[in-house]
């Protein structure tokens, strides 16, 4: 995790995040949400795709490894197994993201290249953009993989983020733009104003953007509720 992060964080660092000698003070008060939605939008280009890609063994090696066999001999119940898998790898995959994110952008407030306001804005978009992809995106990559060979499935989930989020509908058939988009377009449109320095009328309003949380969030309910469901039917088989 930390060889994949740690490739992607440096090269966010110098490609986006860095500003050259001629874009300095590019940050202000007046573009500073914006400009913090472009950021995490931007971020969840790749960053979901390396968690997604790296919880998705997280499970299903407690099956291989023989280990879930000696869980279910213990008062664990499987709900609880779940949810502490689920919260745990959760945990793990955002903290080093927050951590780089607060770090570079307290550099950048150090450095005079923006307002100290940022670290708000970058904290709160990270919540509001970032939390909710990796949520959605680990739910399916803990529960998947189970019925499915791994390497089959980080394939297919590696095309599905970029096929469902950044296709646009009008070139192929996609998911991007309806509510079952994770990518963020719609927080960052409906909450933060969408692409700075853009004049055309926003696609998503406040409303759209609460929805798609909604309908993230029931989906990864509904993936929790069915893992829970197999994994009974599998203790029965056994």
């Amino acid at each position: 995790m930390w060889i994949a992060y740690g490739l992607l964080f440096v090269f966010y660092t110098v490609t986006v995040l860095w500003p050259s000698p001629e874009e300095s003070n590019v940050f202000t008060d007046a573009t500073l949400w914006q400009l913090a939605g472009q950021l995490a939008y931007t971020f969840n280009l790749f960053l979901p795709v390396a968690a997604g890609i790296l919880a998705a063994d997280r499970m299903q090696r407690d099956f291989r490894g023989g280990v879930h066999e000696l869980q279910s001999s213990t008062p664990l119940s499987n709900l609880v197994y779940i949810l502490g898998k689920y919260f745990g790898v959760l945990a793990a995959s955002l903290a080093p993201v927050l951590v780089w994110i607060w770090v570079v952008t307290a550099c950048l407030v150090a450095t005079g290249n923006a307002p100290i306001n940022l670290m708000y804005a970058m904290t709160v978009t990270f919540f509001a953009m970032i939390v909710p992809a990796f949520a959605f995106v680990i739910a399916f990559s803990l529960a998947c993989p189970l019925i499915m060979p791994l390497r089959v499935y980080q394939i297919l989930f590696t095309g599905y983020w970029f096929w469902g989020n950044y296709i646009p509908p009008e070139i192929f058939p996609t998911l991007n733009g309806t509510l079952l988009t994770a990518g963020g377009m719609h927080a960052y449109q409906g909450y933060f104003g969408g692409f700075h320095g853009l004049q055309d009328p926003l696609t998503y309003t406040a409303t759209d953007a609460t929805l798609n949380l909604l309908v993230l969030g029931l989906c990864i309910a509904a993936v929790m509720t069915v893992l829970n469901y197999y994994l009974q039917w599998q203790s029965r088989r056994a």
